[in-house]
């Protein structure tokens, strides 16, 4: 019997242009907006990181890509695809479905040895989560609803609940409130102020400042990436919402409103508008992000676990991990009673 050995290595890649890199990695399965160049470019101007693209080989020929960006963190080598924080669901590796799970922990783990990484965080669906378990990585794990998208308007409204969805965008239209897409600048300026508030409610400040905001809108407009839609009562924006995009899945970036205005039900009627949106532009899922809150869970869509992979290569740098993200949430809430009292 002959035996076949597979070969898999990482080679990096060096000075490939946006157009390229898209064009590369759109023919396979697990592409998704997070490895798109814009997306790339956002968390490259946002997380002052140093990108990482590298061709996956198997036996010298390219059966895949992976992103991902290195960042230092006083004397430690991180390497993020992606890194808890960044916004960004989903990263990994640029496969199809039959990849080869295992030969390519191996091959990533012996790239992370050589370069010195410190830490490696990922995470995507394709992998298995019991094989990354016997790998010694250990994990985050979440949910999100995954709601079902249909070009037929009439089929999708009758998939929502009546009492939560259906009743409360009808109300909505009632109440005189409108629904633009809209890029302007006053839009994301609204969405901040809206944030501060509802952070402030429950005694925080915001995870991230105006600018994320601003890059993300740079980045992601330049392509038509990203829906912007404002919720309009009497002329003025009281509520706001920023939805990511690919061909396939829209994604729940951000949303938030004045609360003196919630009754009249501003986040359902926006979301139906995404939803509505979204279906038109031939895409077929919209993903809701981490959590099963109830706002989220009663448009109906399947809960999906989630997991987010991470393993030490130095023991220092798994305590400096729990550390870190300890002192991020106690800042937030020293930030929050700061400022609610400096009012």
């Amino acid at each position: 019997m002959v035996v076949k050995f597979i070969i898999m290595d990482l080679v990096p890649i060096k000075n490939i242009s946006d157009e390229n890199w898209d064009e590369l990695i759109s023919q396979f399965d697990t592409k998704c907006l997070f490895h798109q160049s814009a997306w790339l470019t956002f968390i490259e101007r946002t997380q002052r990181g140093e990108k990482l693209l590298l061709e996956i080989r198997k036996n010298n020929k390219i059966v895949g890509y992976f992103a991902g960006f290195i960042l230092h963190k006083g004397h430690f080598r991180i390497l993020g695809s992606p890194l808890v924080g960044w916004g960004t669901e989903y990263m990994g590796p640029i496969v199809n479905e039959d990849f080869n799970q295992i030969t390519f922990l191996e091959a990533l783990e012996e790239y992370c040895k050589s370069s010195k990484i410190d830490q490696l965080e990922f995470s995507n669906p394709v992998l298995n989560p019991e094989i990354m378990q016997s790998y010694g990585f250990q994990y985050t794990k979440g949910v999100t609803p995954m709601v079902n998208l249909s070009a037929d308007e009439e089929t999708m409204w009758r998939k929502l609940p009546q009492k939560s969805c259906r009743y409360a965008i009808s109300k909505a239209l009632k109440n005189g409130l409108t629904v633009e897409y809209e890029n302007h600048p006053q839009v994301i300026n609204e969405y901040y102020k809206q944030l501060i508030e509802v952070f402030a409610n429950k005694g925080l400040v915001p995870t991230y400042d105006f600018a994320r905001i601003q890059t993300l809108s740079d980045c992601l407009n330049e392509q038509d990436l990203l829906f912007t839609l404002q919720v309009k009562y009497n002329d003025r924006i009281i509520a706001t919402g920023l939805f990511p995009h690919d061909d396939r899945y829209v994604y729940y970036w951000g949303g938030a409103s004045y609360s003196e205005f919630r009754n009249l039900y501003p986040n359902e009627l926006i979301q139906w508008t995404l939803m509505k949106m979204a279906a038109k532009r031939g895409i077929t899922k919209y993903h809701m992000g981490g959590g099963s809150n109830p706002f989220k869970t009663k448009w109906g869509g399947e809960l999906i676990d989630t997991y987010h992979w991470y393993k030490s290569y130095n023991p220092l740098a798994k305590i400096a991990r729990s550390t870190y993200r300890w002192q991020f949430r106690t800042f937030q809430k020293i930030k929050g009673f700061i400022r609610k009292y400096a009012r």
